[in-house]
C-alpha cells in the first residue's frame, strides 16, 4: 500500500508540475499556508472542479491564549496574598473564560488578543452551490506549530494527561480552592505551600509556551498537503461514481490545527446555508501501517460526541476512538450537524471516507 501512496504524487506531479500538489505547506497565517492554498485550488481546477478561496481571520496562537490565561492565574494567586476575595474572584473569571475558550469555542478574555488571517479552500467556492452539498469532505492544509512538551505529554501518557487539562484542573481549580480558603480567614502554612504549587502550574504552562517558541517554525514538508489531495481523490471517486455530480463539497481548512480555526469560521458564516440533513467527514492522516478508525468524541476539557455510526456500515469496520484535540468535525458537531472524523491514510482512508459519505445520505437512511 505503501508504494502506491509514494507513487501517485509523482504522477500527479508529472502530469501538472505548476499545480506542485505536492507541495508543502507552513503553520496557519504565514506565507506558505498562503501559497498552498492557491496551490490547491489550481489542483482542485486541474480536476474539473469549481473551488475559491474564503479569506477569514482566526484567533491568535493556542499557545498565546495559554500564557493569557495562565499569567492572569499568577496575577490573581499573587494579588489574594493581600485580597484574597478580589484574588478569587480574577481566578473565577479567568477559569471560565478558559474553560468557554478551550472546551465550547466561545472566546471572552480572548477577544483582546488581535487575531491573524488565514484561508478556507472550498469546492464549490462560497455562495449559494452550498445549498446543494449533501456531504462534506473535509481536512486541514496547514501543520501542527511546533509543541515539545504536548508531544512530550501525549507521548507519555497517550494523551490522557494535557497541558489544557493540566493548566485547568491544578492550576485554576486549585488556586482559586486556596484563595477562597483565605478568604474565609484560614491561614497556615500547608495552605501556603499548597498554594504555592498551584501558582507554579500556570508559571510551567508559561515557560513551556516560551520553549514553544523557542522550537521555532516546524519545517515544511511534501507530505503536509497529502491529506488534502486523498480527500480530492475520495470526492473525484464519489463524483465518478455518480456519473456526475455527487453533491459531494470539499473543504481544505486554513488553521485547522489551530483549535480548528478555519472551520469555526467557515460554519460560523451568517451567509452560509446548508441542508437540514448533510453531513461532513473528516480526514486526520493515521499512522502509516494501521487500520482506520473514526472518532466517537472530540475534545479535552469537554469532549463532544461525535456520529461514527456514519461508518457503521464500512466494510473496513472501522474502530470508534477519542480524540483529544478539535477538528473541523468538532465545529461541524457545535453547529448541529452530523460529523466525524476518519484517521488514516492511502487507500484505506479514502475508502472508510467514501463509506461514511454513503452513510451519511439521505436515501442509504431510507433504505436502511
Amino acid at each position: 500500500m505503501e508504494s502506491a501512496d509514494q507513487k501517485k504524487p509523482s504522477k500527479e506531479k508529472d502530469r501538472n508540475p505548476d499545480a506542485l500538489s505536492g507541495g508543502p505547506t507552513g503553520v496557519a497565517g504565514s506565507n506558505l499556508e498562503r501559497r498552498a492554498a492557491t496551490r490547491l485550488v489550481e489542483e482542485l481546477e486541474s480536476k474539473g472542479r469549481a473551488a475559491g478561496v474564503q479569506e477569514i481571520r482566526v484567533p491568535h496562537s493556542e499557545s498565546t491564549t495559554l500564557a493569557l490565561h495562565a499569567l492572569l492565574i499568577v496575577a490573581a494567586s499573587l494579588i489574594g496574598l493581600k485580597w484574597p476575595a478580589i484574588g478569587a474572584s480574577i481566578c473565577l473569571v479567568a477559569t471560565f473564560s478558559f474553560y468557554a475558550e478551550r472546551a465550547l469555542g466561545l472566546r471572552l478574555i480572548g477577544f483582546i488578543i488581535p487575531g491573524r488571517k488565514t484561508s478556507n479552500v472550498l469546492s464549490p467556492p462560497p455562495g449559494p452551490a452550498w445549498e446543494e452539498v449533501e456531504v462534506i469532505f473535509a481536512t486541514g492544509y496547514d501543520v501542527p506549530d511546533s509543541y515539545p512538551v504536548g508531544e512530550w505529554l501525549s507521548r507519555r501518557f497517550s494523551g490522557h494527561l494535557t497541558t489544557d487539562r493540566i493548566l485547568f484542573y491544578g492550576g485554576m481549580i486549585g488556586t482559586f480552592a486556596a484563595l477562597m480558603l483565605r478568604a474565609v480567614g484560614i491561614e497556615d502554612v500547608s495552605l501556603n505551600l499548597f498554594q504555592s504549587l498551584t501558582t507554579a502550574i500556570p508559571l510551567a504552562v508559561i515557560a513551556a509556551q516560551i520553549d514553544r517558541r523557542l522550537a521555532g517554525t516546524p519545517i515544511a514538508t511534501q507530505e503536509d498537503l497529502a491529506a488534502a489531495r486523498e480527500v480530492m481523490t475520495a470526492a473525484e471517486e464519489s463524483d465518478n461514481a455518480s456519473e456526475g455530480d455527487s453533491g459531494v463539497g470539499i473543504c481544505l481548512f486554513g488553521a485547522e490545527y489551530s483549535s480548528a480555526g478555519g472551520a469555526d469560521a467557515f460554519f460560523d458564516d451568517s451567509r452560509l446555508k446548508l441542508k437540514d440533513e448533510v453531513a461532513l467527514i473528516n480526514l486526520v492522516r493515521g499512522a502509516r501501517s494501521a487500520k482506520p478508525e473514526v472518532t466517537g468524541s472530540e475534545g479535552d476539557l469537554l469532549p463532544t460526541r461525535m456520529s461514527p455510526e456514519l461508518a457503521s456500515e464500512s466494510p473496513i469496520r472501522p474502530n470508534t476512538v477519542a480524540l483529544r484535540t478539535q477538528t473541523a468535525a468538532t465545529a461541524a458537531r457545535r453547529r448541529g450537524l452530523r460529523a466525524t472524523t476518519v484517521i488514516g491514510r492511502g487507500e484505506a482512508g479514502i475508502d472508510v471516507m467514501m463509506d461514511a459519505a454513503d452513510g451519511a445520505r439521505p436515501d442509504s437512511e431510507d433504505d436502511g
